[in-house]
């Protein structure tokens, strides 16, 4: 009967899995134990549940999906089929990402068209402004050639002066409209109000006079702090042989930081060479006056160890708050320019030029500058040396000791000159220094320290001799003098002390001495006289320029 029961029970059919789960068991049961047919039941069924379980899962073979029925098929076709169809619904995210693209592109679109529109619409403006600009200078200069009262016309001139200061791109327009022959012949008034106002307006226009001797006379003045009493020596030398002022042998004055100062004490103000050495050193004692520990705080909080507001009041109060261009008014007065440095304008960096005059319309410089700004922003930006004093700003431009790209001017200066006679040769160059110390080598060939280093990038930065070989080597001879006096120790830029003073003078009046027949040459270059040709030249020159007035040839 037991084996008949046991032939009578179904017997469930195992997947593999559940085969070789099956086959595995009774390895892990103990060998003396049988089974019960309950427990082989319950067994069975669940390993059917197993097995069913495992047709869900997607990590069944190919073989596991047929030996079922057909919701295995279908689970089959769903699992690997579908993914071979390709969807024929769109994806919703898919055509939100489209619609967001379309409308940012038509959004972009909008904005450039917008921007577009904008900027047409500025040019518009620009040139419309341009127009009234144009038109407004032309009424100006019309205004001119209507009247003959002598108040009134001094009036118009100032106010074309002032337009022409505004807007200096209009000079072309004025020369076109033949304002130089009417400033020219304005020029012959007796009144002398009219006069210096048409010799401001002709200096803004660009118009030169001729030189003042044979050819073009030029004097630089290199930086260099308080040693600037070494360039009044050879000046004062000078003036002695020649027996005329500085401002009356000079055509053009040009120079840096301490020179600059020189060339505005000279040229522009005038003032006296013994006036000028005890204002010099007055000025050195009440700059370079500083206490120790206070100019160490101001070092490390403003990078400069001395007062620059006070500096800036001093200025202010010796030279007032007229602009370089108004210098022009004074008949005796020279060309006379100082330069600075600008340090915000990228690499690298940029010489800037304070002028007193303005170039003929479509000739340019090499460096930028203008005619502007006053005298005491000039001086105050060329002479902001780092570590002493702080940066000047001035509009947008970032202004710093012009020594610090140009310590010897000379060679600017020449190119300004040939830019206000460009057919005018050069007669006399004079370059001053403020005296050169050189040091002793190691001949060691051990590696340099980071101060040495420093040293070396400073020194090569304010160097004066190189620009002096290469000039003495181009220039005609007999044309170019230099005097940079020899020093027999180093003294610093901010010496106030007059023993130092007085010891730098001793030393400089011992190296004029050694070098007194080159000093006689160039004031014997100086003292040339024009000759009847050259004066009959001008004088025809100048009346042509009255009645027919100067071509405008644009060099651009």
């Amino acid at each position: 009967m037991e084996e008949a029961d046991e032939t009578t029970e179904p017997v469930p059919v195992l997947s593999p899995v559940s085969e070789t789960k099956s086959t595995e068991a009774p390895t892990t049961s103990p060998p003396s134990e049988q089974p019960s047919p309950a427990e082989e039941t319950t067994s069975a069924a669940a390993q059917a549940g197993e097995s069913t379980a495992a047709s869900v899962s997607p990590k069944k073979g190919f073989t596991h999906y047929l030996s079922y029925p057909r919701p295995s098929v279908q689970a089959f076709v769903g699992s690997y089929i579908a993914p071979l169809v390709p969807k024929f619904r769109g994806d919703p995210k898919k055509a939100t990402v489209d619609k967001e693209k379309s409308t940012k592109t038509e959004g972009e679109e909008e904005k450039a068209e917008k921007a577009k529109q904008q900027k047409l619409l500025s040019q518009r403006e620009k040139i419309i402004a341009r127009v009234s600009v144009d038109n407004r200078t032309r009424a100006l200069v019309k205004g001119l050639q209507r009247v003959s009262d002598v108040e009134l016309l001094t009036t118009r001139v100032e106010e074309l002066s002032f337009h022409l200061l505004e807007f200096p791109e209009t000079r072309g327009v004025a020369v076109k409209e033949n304002l130089l022959p009417c400033l020219l012949r304005l020029r012959q008034a007796r009144d002398l109000s009219l006069q210096a106002a048409v010799r401001e307006a002709l200096a803004l226009v660009g118009y030169t006079d001729p030189v003042k001797g044979r050819g073009i006379r030029v004097l630089a003045i290199d930086g260099g702090g308080t040693r600037g009493l070494l360039a009044l020596q050879t000046l004062h030398k000078l003036q002695d042989l020649t027996g005329k002022r500085i401002h009356q042998l000079f055509d053009y004055i040009c120079g840096v930081s301490t020179g600059a100062i020189l060339a505005f004490m000279l040229g522009i103000f005038q003032i006296p060479l013994e006036e000028c050495e005890d204002m010099y050193r007055k000025l050195g004692s009440d700059i370079f006056k500083q206490n120790v520990i206070v100019g160490t705080v101001k070092m490390g909080w403003s990078h400069a160890f001395y007062d620059s507001e006070m500096w800036e009041s001093i200025l202010k109060e010796r030279m007032g708050e007229g602009r370089m261009i108004e210098s022009a008014k004074d008949p005796h007065c020279p060309k006379v320019a100082a330069v600075s440095t600008i340090v915000n304008r990228g690499l690298p960096l940029k010489a800037y030029v304070f002028r007193n005059y303005r170039l003929m319309p479509g000739v340019r410089s090499h460096y930028l500058g203008d005619c502007k700004h006053k005298m005491w922003q000039a001086i105050r930006a060329s002479s902001a040396a780092p570590g002493y004093f702080q940066e000047f700003v001035l509009g947008k431009d970032l202004h710093q000791d012009g020594g610090l790209l140009i310590n010897n001017p000379t060679a600017l200066a020449i190119h300004e000159c040939k830019c206000l006679w460009p057919n005018a040769p050069l007669e006399c160059v004079l370059s001053l220094g403020t005296g050169r110390y050189e040091t002793v080598g190691t001949n060691s060939t051990n590696y340099t320290s980071l101060k040495t280093k420093l040293t070396h990038v400073i020194s090569s930065a304010t160097d004066t001799e190189e620009v002096h070989t290469m000039l003495d080597a181009l220039l005609p001879p007999d044309t170019y003098f230099r005097f940079n006096p020899h020093m027999s120790e180093d003294v610093p830029l901010n010496e106030n002390r007059q023993e130092k003073l007085n010891l730098l003078k001793g030393e400089g009046d011992r190296y004029l001495e050694r070098n007194e027949a080159k000093l006689k040459k160039a004031a014997s270059v100086l003292g040339q006289e024009k000759g009847a040709i050259q004066k009959l030249a001008e004088w025809a020159k100048l009346k042509a320029d009255m009645y027919e007035g100067i071509p405008f040839v644009s060099k651009l």
